[in-house]
């Protein structure tokens, strides 16, 4: 028997003072070892996590987006080196913005095409605006159906900020990739994720519609205010999802979805990409691929992971343990999302880690520190 009675106060005591709720789950070897939830998902109704509430992802979506890449790259579909707009034209025709040293800004073409392994490394020259005009012009032509080839194709045309490669860049990389998923696999994103992921794993409560139903279920979203402290509520809603008539399904923010949900796709990749039933979803020579750092720390831009972590493909990797202090072994991967979300992967334990709450801003990489040393040091001491 594992004794997680440090991680249970941790939780608790960190439960209105990180966040106002939190659930988490751990599955080693296809079982699970430990649920707990901590707080409120309602505050101001004193209402308890609910262990079956529905979350935003956000970018808890991008490792899901990642595995059906490394899906279509084991067929034979696809390859890493692959220039975008071998599958979207648009792309054939970005322009990079660049400053002389004068300060003026000019257009140039890029020293070489954006390839799938920019987007999965977050170094096309991409951003993570969604104002521009030509985003408004496809939501106002399409009357806010905004379908996602057509979207995806509106960032096309804004100029990136850099040369592919240059730097990295936290960006709308992974809705470009889901994009290409659909090109290639000839099905909407959601159909193919639905097929190849979530079905083999038995995850029947993820996925990007929102309904009425669904609407009741999901979870209120807090506010953290990093200078006071403090948390307030604010519409539960994902800009990502882009309005209530939206048909645009987000590669890199746009699912919804519950822990007991999040934990089987985890727990399959902390399992050499096979589920709890014994389906494979993905292969565990790509997974090692997903997990290689390839970004370091000194090219972050727009974004960071925590001290001791590198970039991969389309998630963090750890790879100096000296350098925050986090007790995880090294080959330890995963991301988060912007309400909190936060996946933990494994492989050398087997070991899958999805906690879930909701406050946008969230302290994530100082909470999720803690919480990980607290769950190695109990796995160490069984």
């Amino acid at each position: 028997m594992i004794n997680f009675e440090y991680l249970k106060e941790l939780l608790d005591e960190m439960a209105g003072k990180y966040y106002p709720g939190i659930d988490m789950c751990i599955w080693q070897n296809h079982k699970q070892i430990f649920r707990h939830q901590s707080g409120y998902s309602d505050v101001e109704n004193k209402i308890p996590v609910n262990p079956k509430g529905l979350y935003y992802l956000f970018s808890c979506t991008k490792p899901i987006t990642c595995t059906a890449v490394m899906q279509l790259l084991e067929k034979g579909k696809i390859l890493l080196t692959d220039p975008v707009k071998m599958y979207l034209p648009e792309f054939a025709d970005v322009v990079v913005e660049e400053a002389d040293e004068m300060g003026k800004t000019h257009l140039v073409k890029p020293n070489t095409d954006i390839t799938i392994k920019h987007l999965l490394t977050m170094t096309a020259g991409l951003s993570y605006d969604l104002e521009t005009e030509y985003i408004s012009d496809v939501i106002k032509n399409t009357q806010g159906k905004n379908p996602t080839r057509q979207m995806v194709a509106a960032f096309a045309k804004q100029p990136l900020s850099f040369h592919p490669g240059e730097k990295y860049r936290y960006s709308l990389c992974h809705d470009v990739l889901g994009a290409i998923i659909e090109v290639v696999s000839g099905k909407k994103l959601s159909q193919y994720m639905k097929e190849n992921i979530f079905a083999p794993c038995k995850m029947t409560d993820t996925g990007f519609l929102v309904t009425e139903d669904i609407k009741k279920r999901i979870m209120p979203i807090y506010q953290n205010d990093m200078e006071k402290k403090t948390c307030h509520r604010i519409e539960t809603s994902n800009p990502f999802i882009l309005g209530e008539a939206s048909e645009y399904e987000s590669g890199g923010a746009g699912l919804i979805g519950t822990v007991d949900d999040y934990i089987k796709f985890a727990d399959a990749l902390a399992n050499g990409g096979v589920s709890a039933d014994g389906n494979r979803i993905i292969s565990q020579k790509s997974i090692d691929v997903m997990r290689t750092p390839v970004v370091p720390g000194s090219m972050f831009q727009g974004g960071k992971v925590a001290e001791g972590y590198e970039y991969g493909l389309g998630v963090r990797t750890f790879v100096h343990p000296g350098m925050g202090g986090q007790l995880s072994n090294i080959g330890e991967f995963g991301w988060d999302g912007a309400a909190g979300s936060y996946v933990m992967i494994d492989p050398s334990e087997n070991l899958a880690v999805f906690a879930a709450e909701h406050v946008r801003n969230p302290y994530n990489h100082d909470a999720a520190a803690r919480f990980t040393n607290a769950i190695y040091t109990a796995l160490s001491n069984k």
